[in-house]
């Protein structure tokens, strides 16, 4: 998609009818440009959308600012008349249903193509999508979102004027994503209310926050979770990952890659390990939730789908986040929303150059479109846990309630005792255990209340939980068909830990003795 900077020289090859995309808060500036480029081409600009009653004609008072005055023209009719009849000037036309209005863009492409009058008509929109039946018809630019450069001129315009100083770029930061003109309105509208940059840069993560949220996205700037264990080799190829974020590697032409796929039975840790990544790689996480992303209609799941890609390129570099990928095509050769939207996803991981990191947890990887698995190459498989990530497992949990089990290298526990806790729980996923220890800590807090020891740190012992393991049957055993089916296809992928080296690993046995 061309940027708007190339508008005024697409005009120059007879391109008549166009449309022009670009964010709410830029709208202001856009219509200013064009009227300084009908400023320059001799021509009148004129401005309609579904608020005004007739058609205006636009006058530039200053930048991103202008007036309008009523012309005759009747702003209903507006494409009517102009297929009709075209006129001098320049037509920005908010508002046209490209899916309702077909026939009448198509004859309006005819009308203009055919006249000598020097006629243009822009479409305005946040965004456009174009039916099929209008492929070419309407050559489409885009108001970029700011880049780098740009976000810290408007931040040093803004500090300017307060006398403060974004010493640690936290502003920056802030607003990366938002377009140029939100920028500069959501600066003045909360440093009324903010009296350090601090303290502005949190209000600005927290408008960014509610307004990605709206649009059933997440925003995490700095993920605060805590370290999953057990995935040492996805940790490690994380690390390579983001050696490829120093502009050095492009100069021996290596490509930041699309993304990894993260496969293994639910619960294993795979949703805790994407975020985690985020918080590796120092970038921020945008999460996106299919529920949220689809719309009424196919065409507005379409547009949350432009919108989440267009900003996770904004903000790039940054994670982009889909739990339950496989969720989001369940049905995609048959459902029409489903389609599209892979369809689209597939052309903007093709052809996107922006440091973004496609992170896709899934637990059934043939429910993904072939094409899609080509795009995703690298994936990596979360099984049961080995004994000595069982172990680190239990210890990070233990930790949360039990100050005993706080040390790096002590434990209440002896090593026959582990043993025999790991081998009780070994048919368990991470989130059982983890379940499975908050619920004795549980018990023993209200043990202690009885006694009238709320106030003590709580202590356990090995029998209660040797006991809780007793209290539920693992998920591997209650759905047993569907998990063996999921960790017999493991060996189309890496594994996320290497073999066990801990005390408690278990030897490898001979399946025939040495005298058969």
């Amino acid at each position: 998609m061309q940027s708007l900077e190339q508008w005024r020289f697409a005009t120059q090859s007879s391109i008549r009818l166009s449309g022009v995309e670009c964010q709410p808060f830029d709208r202001a500036g856009t219509i200013h440009q064009f009227h300084l480029w009908a400023t320059e081409m001799g021509l009148t600009l004129y401005l309609s959308n579904p608020g005004y009653a007739a058609v205006q004609q636009v006058s530039a008072i200053k930048p991103n600012c202008y007036a309008t005055k009523d012309t005759e023209l009747e702003g209903k009719n507006l494409l009517h008349r102009l297929v009709a009849q075209p006129q001098p000037g320049i037509f920005l036309v908010e508002g046209v249903d490209l899916e309702q209005q077909t026939y009448t863009v198509q004859n309006l492409f005819e009308a203009l193509r055919g006249t000598e009058v020097a006629c243009y008509v822009v479409l305005l929109a946040e965004q456009i999508i174009e039916p099929l039946s209008l492929a070419g018809m309407l050559a489409i630019f885009k108001v970029r979102r700011p880049d780098r450069q740009q976000i810290r001129s408007a931040i040093d315009r803004f500090c300017q004027s307060r006398g403060w100083e974004d010493i640690s770029g936290s502003l920056g930061r802030a607003v990366q994503g938002l377009s140029l003109g939100e920028i500069d309105w959501i600066l003045a509208r909360e440093s009324a209310n903010s009296d350090s940059v601090e303290s502005l840069a949190q209000r600005l993560v927290d408008y960014k926050i509610n307004k990605l949220r709206r649009r059933g996205l997440e925003f995490i700037s700095e993920p605060d979770v805590p370290k999953a264990v057990g995935t040492d080799l996805l940790s490690a190829r994380l690390d390579r990952i983001s050696a490829l974020l120093d502009p050095a590697a492009r100069q021996h032409n290596l490509e930041f890659p699309k993304g990894l796929l993260l496969w293994g039975m639910p619960g294993t840790g795979k949703s805790l390990s994407a975020k985690l990544a985020a918080k590796k790689m120092s970038v921020p996480l945008l999460s996106a939730d299919w529920n949220g992303l689809r719309g009424a209609t196919p065409t507005e799941s379409l547009q949350n789908l432009r919108f989440l890609l267009d900003t996770a390129e904004a903000i790039a570099p940054c994670i982009l986040y889909f739990d339950d990928f496989d969720k989001g095509f369940a049905g995609w050769d048959t459902d029409i929303t489903s389609k599209q939207s892979a369809q689209r996803l597939l052309t903007w991981m093709q052809e996107h150059t922006a440091p973004v990191l496609v992170l896709a947890t899934i637990n059934r990887l043939g429910m993904l479109p072939v094409e899609l698995q080509r795009r995703l190459p690298e994936i990596f498989f979360f099984d049961l846990p080995h004994d000595g990530a069982r172990y680190e497992i239990f210890k990070l949990h233990l930790a949360k309630y039990f100050p005993a089990f706080r040390e790096m290298d002590e434990s209440p526990f002896t090593d026959e005792q582990w043993r025999a806790l790991l081998t009780e729980y070994r048919l368990c996923i991470p989130d059982e255990i983890g379940n499975a220890v908050r619920r004795v800590a549980e018990e023993c807090f209200y043990q202690q209340q009885q006694e009238g020891k709320a106030d003590r740190p709580l202590e356990v012992s090995f029998e209660q939980l040797l006991a809780q393991r007793q209290a539920f049957a693992p998920a591997l055993i209650r759905s047993e068909g569907p998990m063996l089916e999921i960790r017999n296809n493991a060996t189309y992928a890496k594994p996320v830990s290497s073999p066990d080296t801990s005390r408690f690993a278990r030897p490898k046995m001979e399946l025939f003795g040495a005298d058969y």
